[in-house]
């Protein structure tokens, strides 16, 4: 069958229905083929696993749930600049984050392939090296071994992982 576009008339829905429908159609296409990290677990994550120039501000945003320095939508564009005029009393290393592979993973820095709104690509050559980069924190962090569970399972199907933000 090919392409085709199928109109259905409904009542018209409110912000919170359309944004209930668009999960629900999305938990049901993709449900078992997901992961999900709630934004306090990824901030959590990356204090652990921050290098010590960017040990600061992950514990500020941490502390205080800064969580708009996680997307990644941080480290592109004009991004940066608006969250560091909405917290000018928080110090913002230069890269925001560094391109470490569980930083890629988790925020999508490069190595991962940034798409747009907040949608990342993380190629199956770097899920691959995710998995081996993860096991080192395995034990000490219960979101690592949580988040390699996953990458072990695309990893093992050389699958390709995307890597979206939103408001759940």
């Amino acid at each position: 069958m090919g392409m085709c576009a199928i109109y259905t008339a409904i009542p018209p829905p409110s912000p919170e229905q359309l944004i209930a429908l668009a999960k629900d159609n999305e938990g049901k296409t993709y449900g078992e083929h997901r992961c999900t990290l709630g934004r306090k677990a990824v901030a959590e994550l990356v204090a652990a696993l921050a290098p010590p120039s960017h040990a600061a501000l992950a514990t500020a945003i941490l502390e205080r749930d800064l969580w708009g320095f996680l997307t990644p939508a941080a480290t592109r564009g004009n991004h940066v600049a608006a969250l560091a005029r909405a917290n000018p009393d928080v110090a913002i290393p230069s890269p925001i984050w560094p391109p470490t592979t569980e930083l890629a993973c988790l925020l999508g820095v490069p190595p991962a392939h940034y798409i747009g709104s907040n949608l990342v690509l993380l190629p199956a050559d770097l899920v691959s090296i995710g998995v081996d980069a993860f096991e080192k924190h395995e034990e000490k962090q219960e979101v690592a071994a949580y988040l390699n569970d996953f990458l072990r399972r695309a990893r093992a199907k050389n699958e390709a992982v995307l890597l979206h933000w939103d408001y759940r």
